[in-house]
């Protein structure tokens, strides 16, 4: 069981000229039932990955903590035809990969298998039968059930995963991310099957699923595929926006206390949605402020000239709505005070002066460096695509990506840091001694 937040990944070029190849082919259309895909063929490798989002994570729980994480799971259990044994079977038997996975903005199905006929189509005929026809047995209800208040217990061993519950519960208080994914204890034990199937059937519709195919595929057999997936699905309605995430509007500390040598440290804020048009001078800014490995803002400060943290980085989390803006540390516990403050007072001269014209320059220049390496293999196609399908970006997204970001001034990049960014109202926890 994995609680995923996906990021958004750079792809920058320091140049200004615009490029007139696309970066990817994107074929995109709709199915008669309405669900939307994306599609980019590949011909290196006779292997196709397929990503079924449906915007149906956490944020969809409602009275329900864990109800999106418990039905994701439960789609693996069995289908009309099919126990959990034989759909896993049947996977191995072709030697496909299938993996669910669930978090705050969605509920993912992923499947890769090789593009020889005969091993594809059993995978895709299972693979549909998970997606369309699933029953929630009992047995599996109570395993499943049995499983994740597991992972509740293991989480608690866990300093930084108990840090992250506690920060999103401070800062989203109130609020459809404020829960953990894997919901709580209490709720996953009142959960039931009927309100399992009573999720799937609202939120795992056509019209609130996105498809992302990559591979060995002609684009008339990815249209067939994308029809054999989820063609039997009812239409529906996709999901509604969530409403916009006020403002932090003081500060606040929260100290947890954890058997443990190390503390680890959480100081953030409510940022930016994933539509947020000054996402790309905040993003650049992060890059030099907390990103750029061993040259960034903070681990100069915090780590290099002082030896405070054994790791310290800061980066936006947007989603649907407006994620956070985090600096992450972990450090000695005798060391965390200090450490926090020089990590804020850090950010603090960062959002005051902004960057140096050196620095906006070489972090350009480094982000180009890894500008390929962003879409260098099937899986990395499928997470580009499944950002832009998922958070209806433009299909230009990727082929506008570099020069947007290269337009970038420094005066652009101070602004937007400064309207978004209020480093005197942080939400700073503590795990730890």
């Amino acid at each position: 069981m994995r609680n995923t937040i996906y990021s958004l990944g750079f792809l920058i070029m320091i140049t200004t000229p615009a490029f007139a190849k696309p970066v990817l082919n994107i074929e995109h259309w709709t199915t008669a039932n309405g669900a939307r895909i994306l599609f980019v063929a590949t011909h290196q490798l006779p292997m196709i990955d397929i990503e079924v989002a449906f915007n149906a994570g956490s944020a969809r729980d409602a009275e329900y903590p864990g109800v999106a994480q418990f039905t994701n799971a439960m789609l693996e259990e069995g289908t009309k035809t099919l126990s959990a044994d034989q759909i896993a079977a049947n996977f191995a038997t072709v030697g496909a990969q299938f993996d669910a996975t669930a978090g705050r903005d969605m509920a993912v199905l992923h499947l890769r298998t090789l593009s020889d006929p005969k091993l594809l189509q059993p995978a895709l005929v299972n693979f549909a039968a998970v997606i369309t026809e699933p029953t929630f047995p009992e047995a599996g209800f109570k395993r499943v059930q049995k499983q994740i208040l597991s992972a509740f217990a293991a989480e608690k061993q866990h300093p930084s995963s108990v840090a992250k519950n506690a920060f999103f519960k401070a800062l989203y208080k109130g609020q459809p991310y404020e829960h953990p994914v894997l919901g709580t204890p209490k709720s996953v034990k009142s959960l039931t099957s009927a309100a399992l199937q009573q999720f799937y059937r609202k939120y795992y519709v056509a019209k609130n699923a996105n498809i992302s195919i990559v591979g060995d595929l002609s684009l008339a057999q990815a249209k067939k595929i994308a029809e054999k997936l989820v063609g039997k699905l009812a239409s529906g309605e996709a999901a509604a926006p969530l409403a916009a995430i006020p403002a932090v509007t003081k500060k606040q500390s929260k100290q947890i206390k954890f058997p443990a040598e190390q503390a680890n440290i959480i100081i953030g804020q409510v940022g930016v949605a994933r539509d947020n048009p000054d996402l790309f001078p905040l993003f650049v800014g992060n890059y030099i402020l907390g990103e750029s490995p061993l040259t960034s803002e903070l681990f100069q400060e915090v780590r290099n000239k002082r030896g405070y943290a054994y790791s310290v980085s800061s980066v936006f989390l947007p989603l649907q709505t407006q994620g956070p803006f985090v600096i992450v540390l972990q450090t000695r516990t005798d060391a965390a005070n200090k450490a926090i403050a020089v990590a804020k007072k850090t950010l603090v001269t960062f959002v005051e002066q902004g960057p140096s014209a050196q620095q906006l320059a070489a972090a350009k220049q480094s982000l180009l460096g890894h500008f390929p390496l962003g879409i260098a293999n099937n899986a990395q196609i499928l997470e580009q695509l499944n950002l832009i399908g998922f958070y209806k970006l433009p299909l230009d997204y990727l082929d506008t990506y570099r020069d947007k970001v290269s337009a970038v001034t420094l005066p652009q990049l101070k602004a937007a840091w400064q309207h978004y960014i209020q480093p005197d109202k942080m939400i700073t926890v503590i795990v730890g001694k």
